[in-house]
């Protein structure tokens, strides 16, 4: 298994990558502070499993294949900047809805974030890459590998849960400020904006 000293390495850098602003965050941050808490686990639940099977891929050494296959690689990374467009240009769209048609939406189809979730969490190519550049570091070669590799996925899945809890609470801290239909249209419509932006910065950073 791995040190002391590795897993406390690991957990700083888990820590730090997870913390960051990045597609999955603003995400949980928009909808707690339009649907709440509680059913914003649901968006929770799915960026988890989108990052399990990540993780999955990683440990199989699929994400070092598909690092290495630039044509690969490519076409992960515009089908997932045009799905995080994708979303964006449909909250800026149900943006000036009312808070009613909001709850009929939800109501019809209570999947619904979980698996936009996955969807963003799974067509993110940087997370496939850095679950299979960073895991390997911290992974001892001549100790079993499953043991090593549930021990980095729960950590890894634990700290990320804390900080989508911690987004999608300060998005619900501002509900009652959202209560206000203009406030709520400017929300939504910065949260659309940012996964817009979150898209195109997946492309450009990736050049």
């Amino acid at each position: 298994m791995p040190t002391a000293e590795q897993l406390l390495v690991f957990i700083t850098l888990t820590c730090v990558v997870s913390a960051s602003p990045g597609p999955v965050m603003l995400a949980c941050m928009a909808y707690g502070g339009r649907y709440g808490l509680a059913r914003t686990s649901q968006a929770m639940l799915g960026a988890t499993l989108g990052n399990l099977l990540l993780m999955l891929l990683s440990a199989l050494g699929v994400g070092l294949a598909l690092s290495r296959s630039p044509a690969v690689f490519d076409t992960i990374r515009w089908l997932g900047a045009a799905y995080l467009v994708w979303l964006g240009v449909q909250l800026w769209r149900t943006s000036d809805a009312s808070p009613l048609t909001a709850e009929a939406e939800l109501a019809r189809g209570r999947t619904g974030l979980l698996l936009k979730s996955f969807g963003i969490a799974v067509s993110n190519p940087k997370g496939l890459v850095y679950f299979a550049a960073v895991f390997p570091q911290f992974v001892l070669p001549g100790e079993p590998l499953v043991p090593q590799f549930a021990l980095l996925t729960l950590i890894f899945v634990l700290m990320d849960l804390v900080w989508m809890l911690v987004y999608a609470r300060a998005g619900q801290l501002i509900m009652g400020w959202l209560k206000e239909d203009h406030h709520r249209l400017w929300f939504d419509r910065a949260s659309a904006a940012a996964l817009i932006l979150a898209g195109a910065l997946l492309v450009l950073l990736s050049q």
